[in-house]
């Protein structure tokens, strides 16, 4: 009872509030023991993906919209329909608990509803499932029709399918990936990440505390890989949170400065660093104030951006994103552009990356500033069958990691 009347306050401020998961799940499940948290998550995060198919069952069965005071009995609702649909749970401790919770809420009034709806589900449940599109029930329209405009229906519905399902967790190691691999159990993948299992507890396993290696999604892994060697450069990271492209330069051999607005993201690389036993100069700056007469013979942006890759990590995004966002970040993304071009030696290099599919903050953001920068050929071979017939990089959830454009770009001398 408890974890799932955590797991209905969670969801709530993610859907009401707009608030993050992520940090709305460590303030409120942080008491919870290891398997209830694991469930806690499990059960939000799915409810979340497949919120677009939980709402169109409950339409067969909810005659009429129900009062706002009984709001938290429609998202009891929600997150037992997922439980019975989609997670496996005993039917009966499924309806049980709702039953249990709208009581807790003080919603008995509403008990005999609840526990109708769910029976019905529990003996529809086949039937319901089989006339859905999923792909598309799931995705917001505004989402689906960008995507289906920059990449077809075909691949659209690929994104959306693989954005239903739950991500591997992913390891970049300083070194030996091969053996940290079999250490941990792990796959070495070709692009050189380490993909764990699937319930692994990260900071109970061996090489955490030693710093051996750190958590980060394959794609994001990539930009970095882009440059080459980078011994003895001097390079800018200019967006750093939380750390992991700024530790992958530092192993390349780079003197890095790495730059975020934040104190707080701040103290997440910091923290990070200081794990791995690595040194970076890390400064607390919006990098678009930098001053002074340091040149950079590099520069990472990993730009601002919505993050629409990483929704398969971050399902809520789902509920957080709104074209007026896109608008807004292409600005800050473009003025970061002319600031890097601000900051680059004559021959210097810059990888720019977003994590996300919206080609309006990838490919449409490079031709932007094609007076500024021209693309320079990705040679590593590990990332040829992520390379565009423009010589970009672009990685999407179905390639079983987030989805990244990165663009290596070379300072135009004027």
């Amino acid at each position: 009872m408890q974890a799932r009347i955590i797991a209905v306050e969670i969801f709530q401020n993610v859907i009401l509030k707009k608030q993050n998961l992520d940090e709305v799940f460590d303030i409120k499940a942080g008491s919870l023991s290891a398997q209830d948290r694991a469930f806690v998550r499990m059960l939000v995060t799915t409810t979340l993906r497949r919120l677009g198919q939980i709402d169109d069952v409950l339409t067969h069965f909810l005659t009429k919209q129900l009062p706002n005071q009984a709001r938290v009995v429609y998202d009891i609702l929600r997150l037992s329909v997922c439980q019975i649909l989609f997670m496996q749970t005993p039917e009966f401790a499924a309806v049980d608990t709702a039953a249990e919770m709208a009581r807790f809420y003080k919603k008995e009034a509403f008990v005999k509803l609840v526990n109708g709806v769910l029976r019905n589900v529990c003996r529809q449940k086949e039937s319901l499932l089989e006339n859905q599109d999923e792909a598309k029930l799931n995705t917001p329209d505004w989402l689906w029709n960008s995507w289906e405009k920059s990449y077809g229906t075909a691949q659209t519905r690929r994104i959306a399918l693989a954005n239903l399902t739950e991500p591997a967790t992913y390891l970049t190691c300083k070194q030996d990936a091969d053996v940290w691999a079999k250490k941990l159990g792990g796959i070495l993948t070709s692009t050189g990440s380490v993909q764990l299992g699937r319930n692994a507890y990260v900071p109970d396993l061996e090489g955490f505390k030693e710093g051996a290696w750190w958590v980060q999604d394959r794609a994001a892994a990539l930009s970095v890989q882009v440059f080459g060697n980078l011994k003895g450069k001097k390079v800018a990271d200019l967006c750093a949170a939380p750390g992991g492209k700024t530790a992958q330069l530092v192993c390349q051999g780079a003197d890095v400065d790495a730059f975020d607005i934040s104190a707080n993201r701040m103290q997440r690389v910091a923290d990070n660093i200081k794990r791995l036993g690595i040194h970076a100069n890390l400064i607390v700056e919006d990098a678009n104030n930098i001053e002074g007469s340091v040149l950079y013979d590099a520069i990472l942006l990993d730009a601002p951006c919505s993050a629409t890759g990483t929704i398969m990590r971050h399902p809520d995004l789902y509920f957080h994103r709104t074209p007026d966002d896109i608008t807004k970040l292409n600005k800050a993304q473009y003025r970061l552009l002319q600031t890097a071009y601000r900051l680059l030696k004559d021959d210097g290099r810059l990888v720019y990356c977003t994590c996300s599919l919206q080609q309006q903050e990838g490919e449409n953001m490079i031709e932007k500033v094609s007076d500024l920068f021209e693309r320079v050929t990705i040679e590593n071979p590990i990332l040829q069958p992520f390379v565009t017939k423009n010589g970009d990089v672009r990685t999407f959830p179905f390639d079983q990691m987030d989805g990244f454009f990165i663009s290596f770009l070379k300072k135009r001398c004027k």
